[in-house]
């Protein structure tokens, strides 16, 4: 009779593989949640980026979940690697992203424009000044300055030109009628 209870069937040990999973989706969605709720007050109240912790944080999480999948599956034969396959993708899909989608509107609203707040003044002081220079050192930046400046002072003398030879054309015909009805008058 303890024959029957040592070796128990595969169903059953499905079963206790299957709970063992949702034991550790449902802890590690406590240690995400924990995690969240704890990263926020960091951010709001230091408010400053944590993103880099957060990252540092969440691959060694992923990594502990990874190895213990692993080792767990390594143990494991057959349907058992399958009902563990299902449950990781299904914690993804279920409570990992949910988490993360939960996470969005705070990141967007909140976390991004202090992190931009606070990173523009140093783009615009460090960066944007080193563009510049490299852009003015740029051969074909130069080209291009010099091909327009040539454009538009060759438009400049063709406009005064015209208006030059308007102007002339008026000076005449107003020449031609004040001189014009003076010689017929006279």
């Amino acid at each position: 009779m303890e024959k029957e209870h040592d070796d128990e069937p595969l169903p059953s040990a499905v079963v206790r593989l299957f709970a063992a999973g949702i034991g550790s989706a449902l802890q590690a969605v406590e240690v995400l949640t924990e995690f969240g709720a704890e990263t926020a007050r960091v951010v709001i109240d230091r408010g400053r980026a944590t993103a880099g912790e957060a990252d540092r944080r969440y691959h060694a999480a992923a990594r502990r979940g990874d190895a213990l999948i692993k080792s767990t599956a390594g143990r494991l034969s057959g349907s058992a690697d399958q009902v563990l396959g299902a449950a990781a993708a299904w914690t993804d899909r279920q409570i990992v992203r949910r988490v993360a989608e939960s996470m969005k509107p705070y990141l967007v609203e909140e976390l991004v424009p202090e992190v931009i707040d606070g990173v523009l003044p140093k783009i615009r002081a460090d960066v944007v000044p080193v563009v510049i220079e490299d852009l003015t050192k740029d051969e074909r930046v130069q080209d291009l300055v010099a091909t327009q400046s040539r454009d538009m002072l060759s438009r400049s003398v063709a406009e005064a030109r015209r208006a030059s030879a308007d102007a002339d054309d008026r000076v005449e015909a107003l020449v031609h009628r004040l001189f014009g009805r003076r010689g017929s008058e006279g």
